[in-house]
C-alpha cells in the first residue's frame, strides 16, 4: 500500500509545473495583501484548496489515462489497498498543500507586507475539515463512475477560478444584510473542532464505500 502512495507523491512532484500551482501561490498572496483579515483567511482556504485538488487530479487523471487500474489489478495487490492509498495519499496531499501555502504566506507577509499574520493553525484545520468531507462524497463517485467524473472536476476547477470574486461578493452582501456581526459572535475555533471529528468519521465511512464499490467493479 505504501508503494501506491509513493507512487502518487511522485507523480505529484511534477504538478508543480502546472498553472493550477502558481495559481494557488497567487490566491495566496492577494490573502497576504489583504488589510481585512477574514477576507484574508478565506482566500489562504481556497489556495489550499485549490492546490490540493490540482494534486488529487493530476494524479488521478495520469491513472485513468494509463490504465492504471488494470495493470494493478493484474499484479497480486490486494484491491483494497488500492483504496486505502488513495485515502492515505489525499492525507498527504492536504498535509502538502497547507504546509505549502502556510509557509509561503508567513514568507511573503514578514518580507514585504506585514500586514497580517498569514495562515493560522485554525485555517488548516478547516481545510482539513472540508477536504476531509468532499473527497468523502467524491472518491466514493470516482470509483463509481471512473473517467465520466472529468466533466465535474472541470466545473470545479472553474468555480475555483472564480473563487476571489465570489468570495469578494459573498462578503458584500454579508456586511450589507447585516450578518457580519452574528457570524463574529460564533465559536468558529470550537466548531472546528468538533467537526474535525465529524469529518473523520465521514472520511471513514466514505473509505468503507469506496472500498466495497472497488471490490465490486470489473475491470
Amino acid at each position: 500500500m505504501l508503494n501506491l502512495v509513493k507512487k502518487d507523491l511522485k507523480l505529484a512532484s511534477k504538478v508543480q509545473k502546472i498553472v493550477g500551482v502558481l495559481y494557488a501561490l497567487f490566491i495566496a498572496g492577494m490573502g497576504v495583501s489583504m488589510p481585512n483579515q477574514a477576507i484574508a483567511n478565506l482566500l489562504y482556504i481556497l489556495a489550499m484548496m485549490s492546490l490540493v485538488f490540482v494534486l488529487v487530479i493530476y494524479t488521478n487523471g495520469h491513472d485513468d489515462k494509463n490504465r492504471s487500474e488494470i495493470i494493478l489489478n493484474s499484479l497480486p495487490i490486494d484491491r483494497a489497498n488500492i483504496v486505502r492509498a488513495k485515502y492515505l495519499t489525499l492525507i498527504v496531499f492536504i498535509a502538502f498543500a497547507t504546509g505549502i501555502i502556510s509557509l509561503f504566506s508567513k514568507i511573503v507577509s514578514a518580507l514585504y507586507f506585514e500586514i497580517n499574520g498569514g495562515v493560522s493553525l485554525w485555517n488548516i484545520i478547516l481545510v482539513f475539515n472540508i477536504s476531509l468531507v468532499f473527497y468523502s462524497i467524491y472518491y466514493p463517485l470516482y470509483y463509481k463512475v471512473g473517467d465520466g467524473i472529468r466533466l465535474f472536476n472541470t466545473v470545479l476547477w472553474i468555480v475555483m477560478i472564480m473563487g476571489p470574486s465570489l468570495i469578494s461578493k459573498t462578503l458584500k452582501k454579508i456586511i450589507e444584510r447585516g450578518y457580519s456581526d452574528r457570524i463574529l459572535a460564533l465559536d468558529i475555533n470550537r466548531l472546528n473542532i468538533y467537526l474535525l471529528l465529524i469529518s473523520l468519521i465521514i472520511f471513514y465511512i466514505s473509505l468503507q464505500i469506496s472500498k466495497r464499490i472497488y471490490l465490486d467493479k470489473e475491470f
